[in-house]
């Protein structure tokens, strides 16, 4: 689900591109960049496992430093990694105990 829902934004935000739909453009960009920051979130909301996100992420977060500047290598792409790692390390830690504890009556 995670990926189909990335495929359509993406080949959405190269349409919108080509036909200089500025505005929607815009918002996808940044759908898709929530979407790779956050990406053991989204699969936590999704009912998959946080952990699937581990791997994937390392690409994904490249992808979007290498977009983010300009298409060529630049050490703010290893920033954008740099952050997604840290957002997914704490998301797994935060979603670790996702269980409400349970009320006690008394």
């Amino acid at each position: 689900m995670y990926t189909g829902i990335f495929v359509t934004l993406f080949v959405t935000h190269i349409i919108a591109a080509a036909n200089d739909f500025d505005m929607l453009f815009r918002l996808v960009a940044g759908l898709i960049t929530l979407q790779t920051l956050l990406a053991g979130l989204c699969l936590h909301f999704l009912g998959g496992d946080v952990k699937h996100a581990r791997f994937p992420l390392v690409a994904l977060s490249a992808g979007l430093g290498w977009a983010y500047a300009d298409m060529s290598f630049a050490w703010s792409i290893a920033i954008w990694m740099i952050v997604a790692g840290i957002l997914q390390i704490l998301t797994e830690k935060g979603l670790k105990y996702n269980t409400p504890a349970q009320r006690i009556d008394g």
